[in-house]
């Protein structure tokens, strides 16, 4: 055969658990930038936006600003990927699972149905793999809110009182 459907039906398993892990890496990421990395950066947008005109000082923001938006596009590849992928796997694993009977001529409904289970686990997974990355997407984009007001009321100090 040149489709194997159980290696093809394993490989969605494997490319859910990895999209999984990319995902929390991302989030861990993202909320280190979040502790760590953007503190430091609040000193040098107000050393950036001093003596500054309002022009640049909307560069400042904007160029600042994105880097609150990184690793978005992951949680959201994620977020609509993984349930089809895991739809997918369910549509193979059954696939498997026929063609599993068909040719050994089982017709017990027990075997048959534990076959169906395992299938049904990869849409289980795809669906758990969304809505945990739909958490993390949602607390990083609401961190990101804040910081972003953050730096909108440091340049706004900046250029109202200039050291």
């Amino acid at each position: 055969m040149l489709f194997d459907i159980e290696s093809a039906h394993n490989a969605i398993f494997f490319i859910l658990y990895f999209l999984l892990f990319l995902s929390t890496t991302v989030f861990l990421e993202r909320l280190l930038y979040f502790s760590f990395t953007f503190p430091t950066e609040r000193k040098l947008i107000r050393k950036e936006v001093e003596g500054e005109d309002e022009k640049t000082a909307e560069i400042i923001y904007n160029s600042y600003a994105s880097k609150l938006e990184r690793g978005k596009g992951v949680f959201l590849f994620t977020i609509t990927a993984a349930p089809l992928l895991g739809l997918l796997g369910t549509v193979l694993g059954i696939m498997e699972s026929f063609q599993t009977m068909a040719d050994k001529g089982i017709s017990d409904i027990a075997l048959v149905s534990k076959g169906i289970a395992y299938a049904l686990k990869a849409t289980a997974l795809g669906i758990a793999v969304a809505v945990i990355t739909l958490l993390y997407y949602h607390t990083v984009a609401g961190i990101a809110k804040r910081k972003r007001t953050e730096i909108k009321k440091l340049i706004l100090e900046a250029l109202k009182n200039p050291s």
